[in-house]
């Protein structure tokens, strides 16, 4: 049965390094979010436009950092993230121990998904985040006013799952075939072959060219206009399916293929109501 799952991470902002404001080096940190610019696509009257696009998205890599002139209030961004990819990629010391992957990953042929908590390190055991079904959704955000009345969630990405590939941590060879995602994403987190097996997913999001069920995976975004000041994430509070005040552990609730895709709807309508488009497709620079 698809799943809608309300999926939370860390939602601070990278900022700049300390001694360089114009770049933030590749995060060794936790995980944060970042305000990206860059080339991509985006749906505009159910047809596919290009253009350079401004969303809220996780990339770990290195990137060139620009101050907004205005942030209208603590939720807006304060800095400008342009990504980039080294030539020569770092060395991880293991899952979490140095250099941190970006999942999901918005950037490429399509959303990718491969790891975060779908297992539990000290149990070395799956979670249900290892076993979704084609056609669920996963809305991965961050909670505002964590605690506190107003507390609501902070959607960054929307993510349809169209297909998935089951690896095995202990297998060297593992993912093989995705190439430079491969080692920027995967080898961060797995730069060695785990001592246990253990089969997780990679699953590959639904494109606006190959949908599931009518939905396909985006960002909400904007086209640039060399805004002075961006925006925040898309607010979503008081909804089905949707915990205002979400704790580390992600909501999975069972449902319909019907319920999914008015559920789906109905984000992509408030994401419009927002004044955002949905980025479909991004790429970064290289080095």
């Amino acid at each position: 049965m698809p799943k809608i799952v309300q999926f939370t991470h860390p939602g601070p902002e990278h900022k700049p390094d300390f001694k360089n404001g114009n770049h933030k080096s590749w995060n060794t940190g936790n995980h944060k979010r970042k305000f990206l610019l860059g080339k991509g696509s985006y749906v505009d009257n159910n047809k596919l436009k290009n253009g350079n696009l401004i969303f809220w998205g996780e990339w770990e890599p290195p990137s060139y950092v620009s101050e907004f002139e205005y942030q209208e209030n603590k939720f807006f961004p304060k800095w400008l993230h342009k990504p980039y990819l080294p030539k020569i990629l770092p060395n991880s010391n293991g899952y979490q121990a140095s250099f941190q992957n970006t999942d999901p990953c918005v950037f490429g042929d399509s959303f990718k998904y491969f790891v975060c908590k779908q297992f539990k390190p000290k149990s070395k055991s799956l979670t249900a985040l290892a076993q979704l079904d084609i056609g669920s959704i996963i809305l991965f955000g961050s909670t505002a006013n964590q605690n506190k009345a107003d507390a609501f969630f902070q959607l960054d990405t929307v993510f349809v799952v169209s297909e998935y590939i089951e690896y095995d941590i202990s297998d060297p060879n593992a993912l093989s075939e995705l190439g430079t995602y491969r080692d920027f994403v995967f080898k961060m987190a797995f730069p060695q072959p785990s001592d246990y097996s253990l089969n997780l997913r990679l699953y590959k999001g639904a494109t606006f060219k190959n949908q599931i069920n009518g939905m396909y995976s985006f960002s909400p975004a904007k086209i640039w206009k060399n805004q002075e000041m961006g925006f925040p994430r898309i607010p979503l509070k008081d909804m089905d399916y949707i915990t205002n005040n979400l704790n580390a552990a992600p909501k999975i609730s069972n449902v319909s293929i019907d319920e999914i895709k008015g559920f789906w709807n109905k984000i992509v309508k408030i994401t419009r109501n927002n004044d955002c488009v949905e980025g479909v497709e991004f790429n970064y620079e290289k080095e």
